[in-house]
C-alpha cells in the first residue's frame, strides 16, 4: 500500500528542494567571487587546519623580511656615514701633509688649521647621524643618547652611548648585527705606544699644532765636549747605539754599534752614523758644526732619548715634550685603517642580508603555492558546479509549481 503525502508536506518537501538548492548555488557564487575553495572550516576541516598553519609561517617569514629592510637601512646608511667620515679623514691627512711643508708659513698653517676644525666638526655630525626612526646609529643600545659629546672649541669629547650591539633575527635561525659601536670605530684607537686615543682628539691636536705652526720635525740635539769612551750608549727612538772599540756593525733596529778607537774624530763618528741611516738602519742623521755632534730624530716621541751614565757632564740633550705632527700621520692612518675594517664587517652583513632575504622569498614562494593548493577555487570547475547547479534549482523550482498546480478537482 502507497504512503499517502499530504498536500502540505508534498509543499515542504518542494519548497526543501528549493531551498537546497538555492543554498548549493549561493555557496559556490561565494567560492567564486572570493576564488577560495574553503570559506569556513566546515567546508574542509583537514584544509582548515593546513591553511591556519600557513598563515603563521608566511606571517613569521614577512616578519624576517621586514627585519631585513630594517637591518638593510642601518648598514646602508651606516656605510654611507663611514665613508663620508673616511674622505674627511683623508682631506686632514691630505692637509697635514700639506702642512708639514717647510715653505709654508705660519698663516699658510693657521688657514690649514681652520679647515681642520671644520672637518672635525662634520666628523663629530657624522657619528652623531640618526636612523628613520630618530636612533643614532652608534650609540650601541642608548639609541636615544647622543653617541658623541665635543667640538673643536672644547677640544675634550667623549663616548656617550655604550658597546652594545643589536641583533636582528632575519630567518629561523640566522641573526645579523645591524651596527657597532662608536667606541669600537671612533675611540679606543691605539698610538704606537700602546696608549688609547681617539680620532677626535687626533685631528684636534694635529690641527692645534699646525695653527701654533709647529714644524713636522724637531730636533733632538746631543752635544759632545769629548769622543764617547767605549761602552757608552745612546738611546733614540728606542733604537740603542753603543760605542766600543770594535768595527762598525749593525744587529737590527733595536741596537746599532759605532765603532770607536784612539784614532776616531768627530768626523768618523758623523759618518759612521749617517752610513747607518743611509742603510735604513735608523732615522736618526748626524751633522757636524766644529766639536758638536748633533743627532736629528725623524718621527720622535716624548722621552726617548738618553744617554747612558759614563758621558757625565760631556753630553747635553734637548727634546721636544709634545708628540710630533708625523705620529699625528700615524694615528690617522690608524683611524682609516679601523674605519675600512668596520666598512669591511658592515659588507659582509650586507651580504648576509641579501642572501637571507633570497632564501626568505623562496620559502615564502613555496609556501603560498603548497596553500593555494589547498586553499584556491578551481575556476573552471566551479562554474561547471554553478551551472549545473542553477539547472537543478530550476528544475526544483519548476517542478514545485507543476505540484502544486495538482487537484482533483481539476479532473471533475
Amino acid at each position: 500500500m502507497a504512503d499517502r503525502i499530504s498536500t502540505s508536506l508534498a509543499q515542504q518537501l518542494g519548497i526543501n528542494a528549493i531551498l537546497l538548492q538555492q543554498t548549493k548555488v549561493h555557496q559556490t557564487q561565494q567560492q567564486i567571487s572570493s576564488g577560495k575553495r574553503i570559506l569556513t572550516a566546515a567546508d574542509d576541516p583537514s584544509g582548515a587546519v593546513q591553511i591556519l598553519d600557513f598563515n603563521q609561517s608566511i606571517s613569521r617569514i614577512t616578519h624576517f623580511q621586514t627585519n631585513i629592510n630594517y637591518a638593510e637601512n642601518r648598514l646602508s646608511l651606516s656605510d654611507g656615514t663611514l665613508q663620508s667620515v673616511t674622505n674627511s679623514l683623508q682631506r686632514v691627512r691630505e692637509l697635514a701633509v700639506q702642512g708639514f711643508n717647510d715653505t709654508n708659513t705660519a698663516e699658510d698653517r693657521q688657514f690649514l688649521a681652520q679647515e681642520m676644525f671644520q672637518r672635525l666638526d662634520e666628523m663629530i655630525a657624522l657619528a652623531n647621524t640618526k636612523d628613520a626612526n630618530g636612533d643614532y646609529l652608534y650609540a650601541g643600545f642608548k639609541g636615544q643618547t647622543q653617541a658623541v659629546t665635543g667640538s673643536s672649541e672644547t677640544g675634550v669629547f667623549s663616548f656617550q652611548g655604550d658597546q652594545g650591539q643589536r641583533l636582528i633575527q632575519i630567518g629561523e635561525n640566522r641573526t645579523v648585527s645591524d651596527n657597532n659601536s662608536g667606541a669600537e670605530i671612533f675611540f679606543n684607537l691605539q698610538d704606537k705606544n700602546g696608549n688609547t686615543e681617539d680620532m677626535f682628539s687626533t685631528i684636534y691636536n694635529l690641527a692645534t699644532d699646525l695653527a701654533s705652526n709647529r714644524p713636522a720635525a724637531e730636533e733632538m740635539v746631543v752635544t759632545m765636549g769629548v769622543l764617547p769612551a767605549d761602552g757608552e750608549t745612546v738611546v733614540i727612538n728606542g733604537v740603542t747605539y753603543e760605542f766600543d772599540n770594535d768595527a762598525i756593525t749593525t744587529a737590527g733596529h733595536t741596537a746599532i754599534s759605532i765603532g770607536v778607537d784612539t784614532d776616531t774624530t768627530m768626523a768618523n763618528l758623523n759618518a759612521a752614523i749617517n752610513t747607518e741611516q743611509s742603510l735604513g738602519n735608523t732615522d736618526v742623521t748626524s751633522t757636524l758644526n766644529g766639536s758638536a755632534l748633533t743627532l736629528l730624530a725623524d718621527n720622535q716621541g716624548a722621552g726617548t732619548l738618553s744617554f747612558s751614565d759614563g758621558t757625565g757632564g760631556d753630553v747635553s740633550i734637548t727634546t721636544p715634550a709634545s708628540i710630533p705632527l708625523y705620529d699625528h700621520l700615524d694615528q690617522l692612518d690608524t683611524a682609516l685603517n679601523r674605519i675600512l675594517d668596520v666598512r669591511s664587517q658592515i659588507g659582509a652583513r650586507l651580504n648576509v642580508v641579501d642572501n637571507q632575504n633570497e632564501i626568505n622569498q623562496d620559502i615564502l614562494l613555496n609556501i603560498e603555492q603548497t596553500k593555494s593548493q589547498v586553499e584556491d577555487l578551481d575556476m573552471a570547475e566551479a562554474i561547471s558546479q554553478l551551472n549545473l547547479q542553477i539547472v537543478s534549482l530550476q528544475a526544483a523550482q519548476q517542478s514545485f509549481v507543476n505540484i502544486q498546480n495538482l487537484s482533483l478537482f481539476n479532473l471533475l
